[in-house]
């Protein structure tokens, strides 16, 4: 029987959990919500809970690894969760602080766990659906209900000092004064984020659904500023690391009838003279349910490698 890694997205709204082959096909995938984790008294026994409730329905017995994607950035032992900003009980407290959300998997199912954030795992599964490996540089930017980012060299993954880089959403703009559910004010994820532009549509265009407002409202004055605010976030991370390729996605970059033109005509204006001299590839991440749980299976592998290596 062939063994297969589990992977699991667990974001802000829903858990995607799947299990993926050695050719990185995945099989039997099922999405639930976040609040099965989210509120229970004790989440990683919830989700130690899902885990086999998973494997008995699917009747799975050769398990390789699991591995986690989290809306968060994770410690560099990639087993520590350091905050879930995104992911709060119903006391609005975040579920996970500081934990360590691996060892008791670990130790339930037998295998090794891996704990990796979300964006990362999704840029690995971007790189590999366009065939980037080869490039030095590839900067993916993911804006859905907030703002994630990766940056990927030579094929590794950049990791800061205790793994809390890149928090992308949580950089402020210039004397931007919103406040921002983390506690601080005038963040990225207040002028260009999901939660951004619901506010927008609740304010400007109450009568609109969400997915309409591209089709609708594209050349208003308030859509224009939330593209403009968008395109900010990319040229300062264009500028920074004049990237072969840059990834755009996200559930808000992904929406219907985004104004792909306007946007790129934004980003390139405002992004550096000398790195728009050499000029980068735009690649656009396709809507699909398991980037997240494929994603984590290739993050798995390359870790079991390197700790082999090493």
């Amino acid at each position: 029987m062939q063994k297969v890694i589990i992977g699991i997205d667990l974001g802000g709204t829903n858990l995607r959990i799947g299990a993926v082959n050695s050719q990185n096909q995945m099989v039997s995938p099922v999405v639930i919500s976040s609040t099965v984790i989210a509120d229970a008294e004790k989440p990683i026994e919830a989700l130690c809970e899902l885990i086999g409730a998973y494997l008995r329905d699917n009747h799975i017995e050769a398990v390789e690894a699991i591995s986690i994607g989290v809306p968060s950035s994770v410690a560099n032992d990639k087993q520590t969760v350091i905050c879930t900003t995104n992911i709060r009980n119903g006391k609005g407290e975040v579920v996970f602080d500081h934990v360590n959300i691996a060892q008791d998997i670990a130790q339930r199912f037998g295998v090794n766990v891996y704990v990796n954030n979300d964006i990362n795992n999704i840029l690995l599964y971007d790189v590999m659906a366009n065939h980037l490996e080869s490039q030095q540089m590839v900067v993916g930017i993911y804006i859905g209900t907030g703002v994630g980012a990766s940056v990927l060299v030579d094929g590794r993954l950049l990791e800061g000092k205790d793994g809390a880089e890149l928090d992308l959403g949580h950089v402020p703009f210039f004397q931007g004064n919103e406040p921002c559910s983390c506690g601080k004010h005038g963040c990225c994820e207040c002028y260009a984020s999901g939660w951004r532009l619901q506010e927008i549509r609740k304010t400007y265009f109450p009568d609109t659904k969400i997915e309409d407002m591209f089709t609708l409202h594209r050349e208003e004055k308030p859509m224009r500023d939330f593209v403009k605010a968008c395109a900010h976030i990319y040229a300062v991370m264009a500028t920074i690391f004049n990237p072969n390729s840059m990834i755009v996605g996200g559930g808000v970059m992904e929406m219907k009838d985004f104004p792909r033109e306007d946007f790129e005509e934004a980003v390139n204006a405002e992004t550096g003279t000398d790195v728009m001299s050499y000029g980068f590839q735009y690649i656009y991440s396709k809507p699909f349910v398991g980037k997240g749980v494929i994603g984590a299976t290739l993050f798995a592998r390359s870790r079991a490698a390197c700790l082999t290596a090493c």
